[in-house]
């Protein structure tokens, strides 16, 4: 229990730093040492882990578990990535708590929830070792003194038993990382380029913050620096539809430095055209689509002229162009007391930092909205007939009401390079780029147009303890 009670602690602690380092922005980097620094030694190990996320953790303990010296490089000031800020839990299947509550969930049900969410586009035989693995990652877990149920109302979901879910998880890394002496991590250090010697990955350039650059050299290299949604230029390349975006909802970390380096040298990329994307997004929080789109019930959205322009009943995909067209690519929900009544509604409120008042027009002029506009719009939104086709007109009438300011925002890139089941990067010929592996958001082919919720923390370690085995495999 006080083990339990020691990581809780921990992992409020670390998350709280984290959301403080999430909103600051990246710091200014360059590929020569900065006038006045001082040189750095060149660093030589048997494994190299770019990235200290969730995956990156793993990938570096199970390489040092293997009898491997291993260098972790971090380009943030602290590890956690993106898993640190993950609310809620992991998918797995055939464990003891299924067992337990008599609710079945089965591999094969995980291998045809995850096909049917990706719309049989992801590669079959990764989901499957990512559903044959899955137990095995809940045993791991808890091994570590995580402690968690089953949500009986969706069995694939195993939650934390109390507090949040990411933070615990990364405090239980960070532990494990500690009993390993041949593991470091070196924080506020950016790798800027993989180093090939004969066809085979051998390290990477690395810039310290002081703007020193040095190489680490290794036997194996390892990339879990995550996707790109802080990357708009990527999200724009690959999704014109959803040119402008970016990243509210997570860490700073995430802008594809990995995929940009595998990429320079020849690495594959799988489902490019698919980017998980959220329409209604507050910093650090996505507000549930249904705030605005339940039948019966009233929401809708305006654009900072106070006018609706859109049907808020449009797939998220779709709503996700339409509020980038809109000025500064904001726009507000507007809800009333009964939308707050729901699960949702709560949740928006709350966690989404919406405001209250008790009329449309004290609402909007917190946002500096026209009032005379924005109460005109949804006086003729509650009249029940709807320019853009919408059906579900429930109308917006009961106090208090609230709002909150939205964009749209990066929730998880499905694209990313292509991989196989022993975690090596691919090149364009579908063979192994010698030395390189992967493990977390960086790779591609698991999720195809869909992901099912719950999947990607579960990926990171069962990626990562493939990759950290096998680089650990080449010492």
């Amino acid at each position: 229990m006080w083990k339990n009670k020691r990581l809780l602690m921990l992992g409020i602690f670390i998350l709280s730093v984290t959301l403080l380092v999430g909103c600051a922005k990246e710091p200014v980097t360059s590929s020569e040492p900065a006038p006045g620094t001082t040189e750095v030694s060149d660093i030589e190990t048997d494994v190299l882990v770019i990235g200290g996320g969730g995956a990156g953790l793993v990938s570096a303990i199970t390489a040092a578990e293997n009898g491997a010296k291993v260098v972790l490089v971090e380009k943030m000031p602290m590890v956690g990535g993106n898993t640190m800020i993950s609310a809620t839990g992991f998918t797995a299947s055939d464990t003891v708590l299924h067992e337990e509550a008599g609710i079945p969930f089965t591999v094969e049900d995980h291998i045809n929830r995850t096909m049917e969410m990706g719309k049989d586009l992801p590669d079959e035989e990764l989901v499957t070792l990512l559903a044959e693995e899955s137990n095995s990652v809940y045993e791991w877990l808890t091994s570590l003194g995580l402690s968690y149920k089953l949500n009986e109302d969706e069995p694939w979901w195993i939650i934390p038993t109390e507090g949040h879910y990411g933070s615990q998880l990364v405090a239980a890394f960070q532990q494990e990382a500690a009993k390993h002496s041949d593991l470091e991590i070196k924080l506020n250090n950016k790798a800027t380029e993989l180093i090939v010697e004969d066809g085979s990955v051998v390290g990477a350039s690395v810039e310290d913050k002081d703007g020193n650059v040095y190489t680490i050299k290794a036997n194996a290299v390892i990339l879990a620096t995550g996707g790109f949604g802080n990357a708009p230029d990527l999200i724009g390349e690959y999704n014109p539809k959803f040119a402008g975006a970016h990243s509210v909802m997570s860490t700073a970390g995430p802008t594809g430095d990995g995929f940009r380096m595998a990429t320079a040298i020849g690495a594959a990329t799988r489902d490019m055209e698919y980017h998980q994307m959220r329409p209604l997004a507050t910093p650090g929080y996505w507000i549930r689509e249904s705030v605005i789109s339940q039948e019966g019930l009233g929401g809708i959205l305006v654009n900072k002229d106070g006018v609706r322009f859109a049907n808020e009943t449009l797939k998220p995909l779709d709503l996700v162009p339409e509020v980038l067209a809109q000025k500064d690519a904001v726009a507000y929900v507007i809800f009333d007391a009964d939308i707050y009544e729901t699960s949702n509604g709560k949740n928006a409120v709350e966690k989404g930092k919406m405001i209250e008042a008790d009329t449309i027009e004290e609402l909007v002029e917190k946002f500096g909205l026209d009032a005379e506009v924005v109460a005109a719009t949804v006086a003729t939104y509650n009249e029940g007939q709807d320019e853009f086709g919408r059906e579900t007109m429930g109308k917006v009438t009961v106090a208090p009401f609230y709002g909150v300011e939205v964009a749209p925002s990066s929730h998880y890139t499905m694209a990313g390079l292509a991989f196989n089941k022993n975690a090596e990067i691919l090149d364009e010929n579908g063979n192994p780029i010698p030395g390189l592996y992967g493990a977390g958001e960086i790779l591609g082919g698991l999720y195809g147009s869909g992901r099912l919720a719950g999947n990607n923390t579960l990926d990171d370690v069962v990626f990562g303890k493939i990759a950290g085995k096998a680089a650990a495999g080449l010492k």
